[in-house]
């Protein structure tokens, strides 16, 4: 499998400790840039020692090519910022996880996206441990609704949700 993380801090640690619980050699993990500076805010990048990390170095994202080799039977994106969601939904490739969620698409690889702004009022915790309530805007709901319509797309709409959908492709 593929799991792509975005810049978010909401679901990043519960994300993070579903990931620990599948084995190293059945996954890859994909992080944007902002995915990446996030681990390290929120002091989760070593535990995700000894996985195969793919970071964002390249303008053509070359691991990419992955997608129609496969290797992969799922892509999972979680957590994904509302920025992500918006991209995805306008089919802009720009960043390692955009293109690899458009890629994965072309290659007929189902994908799992639980995006940040699907509840109105969402708490999350700031990286000192703060609580934070997440207003939803409607751009970012109506951004789910059309990412809910494509093709091969499954939202979770929660953490259960998205453990589900993983127990159901038996990881």
């Amino acid at each position: 499998m593929a799991w792509g993380i975005t810049g978010a801090g909401a679901f990043l640690r519960e994300c993070v400790d579903i990931i620990l619980s599948i084995p190293k050699e059945r996954i890859d993990i994909f992080l944007s840039k902002a995915g990446e500076e996030v681990l390290k805010i929120y002091r989760l990048w070593d535990s995700l020692k000894g996985y195969n990390l793919v970071l964002d170095r390249s303008a053509s994202s070359p691991s990419c090519g992955f997608f129609y080799s496969g290797l992969y039977s799922v892509l999972v994106v979680a957590p994904a910022t509302s920025n992500t969601v918006a991209k995805m939904v306008c089919g802009i490739a720009d960043t390692l996880i955009t293109n690899i969620f458009a890629q994965a698409g072309k290659a007929g690889i189902p994908s799992i996206v639980l995006p940040t702004d699907v509840d109105e009022g969402l708490i999350s915790f700031s990286p000192s441990g703060k609580k934070i309530t997440l207003n939803r805007r409607k751009v970012d709901e109506d951004n789910i609704s059309k990412l809910k319509e494509m093709e091969g797309v499954r939202i979770a709409y929660s953490l259960r949700e998205l453990k589900d959908a993983l127990r159901e492709l038996g990881l």
